[in-house]
């Protein structure tokens, strides 16, 4: 069953005579007459826009969309914010001392990023990635967070649109680095080359010089 025949079946469930008043014709279940033929059957347009919209690279949550899922049927969004907020860096200002598995996920940015905060013993600021990305307020939004390792990669497969949308602010795909919010051991953190997609663990202090910085936050659509 080719993929008309299957989003036929799927949406019209069987055949149908009835017509929509928005559908197409397309090529549909096989006669059951006939093995080596085919029913015209009617599909409405709805059934392919459904599962051909994507909100990447749409403009949303005060910054960009990069990723998108259902979530115990909620809709959200990953969004990254319009620029990169900082070069050169640290991950934290602690660079020796573990801050353990509240840092460590590689699908929960925002916990990492408030536990790097916490192991500091004082407030945010902009002198570290951590504390510039929660600090963001793109949008007007206040939970915004360094991505972690996960959340990066989703960053890194939608930078064909972004770039194409944001232009020289999209993401660095030259051999520059963009730290995540994943802690790999007391003295090193997860980061990733957007040039071909690669990530390694990097000094928490000495990749200084190398990464950029992007906030990101999650948007219920």
């Amino acid at each position: 069953m080719d993929i008309l025949n299957f989003i036929s079946w799927i949406k019209l469930g069987k055949y149908s005579s009835t017509i929509p008043t928005d559908a197409v014709t397309v090529v549909g279940v096989p006669n059951p007459t006939r093995g080596d033929a085919y029913l015209p059957v009617t599909v409405p347009v709805s059934a392919f826009t459904t599962l051909a919209e994507t909100n990447i690279g749409k403009l949303l949550g005060g910054g960009i969309v990069v990723g998108e899922w259902d979530e115990n049927g909620v809709k959200k969004a990953l969004i990254a914010s319009l620029t990169d907020l900082s070069t050169g860096l640290p991950w934290s200002p602690v660079t020796n001392i573990l801050i353990g598995p509240t840092a460590q996920s590689w699908s929960n940015g925002l916990g990492n990023t408030d536990a790097i905060i916490a192991q500091t013993g004082a407030p945010a600021t902009t002198a570290y990635a951590a504390g510039i990305a929660r600090l963001y307020l793109g949008g007007g939004f206040t939970d915004w967070y360094l991505p972690a390792a996960w959340e990066l990669n989703m960053c890194y497969n939608a930078a064909t649109f972004v770039n194409r949308i944001l232009g020289a602010n999209g993401f660095q795909t030259n051999n520059w680095n963009y730290w995540s919010s994943t802690e790999i051991s007391s003295t090193t953190a997860w980061r990733a080359t957007f040039k071909e997609g690669s990530g390694a663990s990097s000094n928490k202090i000495s990749g200084i010089g190398i990464t950029s910085i992007r906030a990101v936050r999650i948007h219920t659509l």
